[in-house]
């Protein structure tokens, strides 16, 4: 994890995005896939934080 906490929120996005594949993903728990295929769910959760990061500073510039 990094210091400002980053790690921690990818890990968190990306396995709520692999927990949504349902039956699948019980089959296959996270803790056992290998890191290329982690990567993929990583790669996804940089995705879904850009655009919640975007979301939320164009919130803030509303409000302000």
């Amino acid at each position: 994890m990094t210091a400002d906490g980053n790690g921690d929120r990818r890990e968190r996005y990306a396995t709520a995005l692999y927990k949504t594949l349902g039956f699948s993903a019980e089959r296959h728990p996270w803790a056992t896939l290998a890191p290329a295929r982690r990567e993929i769910w990583y790669l996804r959760a940089d995705a879904a934080i850009a655009v919640a990061d975007e979301e939320i500073a164009e919130a803030v510039r509303a409000s302000g």
